[in-house]
Order: structure tokens, then sequence, then C-alpha cells
């Protein structure tokens, strides 16, 4: 779940013209995601964002709740954005998922349509993100997803802290549960599961690193989100977690990608993360080795 809303961040749209000086500074990443604190589909030039970053040669992705996707789904298409990564935590209408997500049957009309104009073709590949709060549900919206012919679903912890108390969290072993019978029903679809630790476009890595991760860096001692991503505002302020949004580690339109990732600022929070971050246990799954 997002949690956006226990920040008290301004609303603010990032101007098109930063936007692409930001691009233009990230000329070695190859995976640009538009995510973070707001719905990128309220921004009046999300179409442009996608255009100029693809044409730069990235990856684009894009996050939503999927609330406004009607609208895109033709444009998505056309431009062959590359990935879609879309919210929904039920397929149900219940007090728990409104609280989250108001309208879910809204969202699954939107992603059946977007998958049926998608027809044949293989962009956007398209993820139905789930934040796993209730196993009954969380294996139904896995279901879903693979009916109606999504690629990949994508299991999410729910981050506790941040206030969601209406939300009950499954314990490790009920996470193990929903995990393994996931990956069950994906099976008769050719549905692909991840988490954090998985999520990887290309299979061959994704495999090796599913038998490699007990001797890799990604234990239960440390979050994979330093060592993986960079978050980058509407200031050009950048930051080691989208949970973490004043925690400024560099600065893009002063300094390099390359600069900020090897910069002393993310060198120090990757050696104290649980100082910084506390009681987030939102991606260490030390139980899915």
């Amino acid at each position: 779940m997002c949690p956006r809303e226990s920040f008290n961040l301004p609303e603010k749209d990032i101007p098109l013209d930063l936007f692409k000086k930001i691009i233009d500074r990230l000329d070695t990443s190859y995976n640009i995601t538009l995510t973070g604190w707001g719905e990128p589909l309220l921004h009046p030039a999300l179409m442009d964002m996608i255009v100029y970053t693809k044409d730069k040669g990235h990856n684009v992705g894009v996050t939503t709740n999927g609330l406004l996707l009607a609208p895109f789904v033709e444009k998505f298409i056309e431009k062959s954005l590359d990935k879609l990564t879309i919210s929904l935590d039920s397929v149900e209408e219940s007090i728990e998922v409104k609280e989250g997500h108001p309208s879910n049957k809204v969202v699954q009309k939107n992603i059946e349509s977007l998958i049926r104009s998608r027809g044949d073709k293989k962009k956007p590949m398209i993820t139905i993100q789930i934040t796993m709060h209730d196993k009954k549900q969380c294996l139904e919206t896995v279901k879903y997803a693979g009916e109606v012919g999504a690629d990949r679903v994508y299991l999410v912890r729910l981050n506790i802290p941040f206030g969601m108390n209406s939300f009950k969290r499954p314990n490790l072993e009920e996470e193990l549960e929903i995990y393994k019978e996931s990956e069950e029903i994906a099976k008769k679809y050719g549905l692909q599961v991840d988490n954090n630790f998985t999520a990887f476009d290309n299979q061959l890595l994704r495999s090796l690193y599913k038998k490699l991760r007990p001797m890799m860096y990604r234990s239960d001692k440390y979050c994979p989100k330093p060592y993986d991503y960079l978050y980058i505002n509407i200031d050009g302020k950048a930051t080691p977690c989208c949970d973490l949004p004043r925690h400024e580690v560099g600065n893009i339109l002063k300094q390099s990608i390359d600069e900020i990732w090897h910069s002393e600022n993310m060198q120090y929070f990757r050696e104290h993360q649980n100082d910084v971050c506390g009681t987030c246990d939102a991606l260490r799954l030390k139980h899915l080795n």
C-alpha cells in the first residue's frame, strides 16, 4: 500500500522541461519507472514523458492504481510502453479493500480492456501488484490475473508502520503459504509470480538468482532497495527508497547518476540502513529462500 498520505507531501506535478533534464542525466540507466509519491496517470504530460524517455533508449514502466487507465489504453499500446504495474489487492468489494483502492471493479474493467486491446502484442507487460493482507483474497486475485491474461503478479508485504491498522498482516508462515499456493495457481495460466527479490525481466537471471540467493547479499539483514533502485523526486533529489522521501543522498541536477550511486551518502545508507529504517521489514523475506 502506498504510504504517501503519511508523509504530508505537497501535491505538485513535475514540469515537463525539468523531467527531460532529469532523463538526460540518467544516461547509464536502463529501466526507468514513473511512480513514487503520486498517481502518474494524473500528470497532464505523462505521454510526452513516456515518449521522451523511450526515445532516449530507456525501458519505461508505469505504476498505477488503475482507476484512470481507460483513456490511456490505446496510447500505451501505440507508444509501446514497456511495463505497466497495476495495484489490485482484491477482486471482492470489502471495507478493507475500499480503504486502499475504492473502486476495484473499475480497475478490473480497465485491466481487461487493456489486455483485450493489446491482443498478441507483447507490450506493455502487465503486472498485477497485490499487497498481502488476506490469503483468500490474495489467491483469488492471483487466479483473476491468470484468467484475464496478465503476465505477472507481484506479491508485496504490507508495511504496517505507516498506520494502515485496519489491515491484518499475515505472519511469516501465512505469507509463505500465499507464495506457494499462488505459484500453484499461476502454473495453470503460465503466470509469473514475483516478489521484490525475484522481479527480473530476464528469465535466466531470475532462475539463477533464485538458486544463488542464499549466498548473496539479499539476506534478511539487508533490504534490496538501495542496491537495486534510486528514487528521483520532482525536484531532482535522490533518495534510496520511496518510503524515505526526505532522506536525500544526492541531486541528479548537480551530480551524475554514477556519482550518486557510489557516493559516501549511498554507501553509508547501505551500511547503516537498519538505523535509518527502524522496524520496517517490508522487503526482508528470509523465509522465501
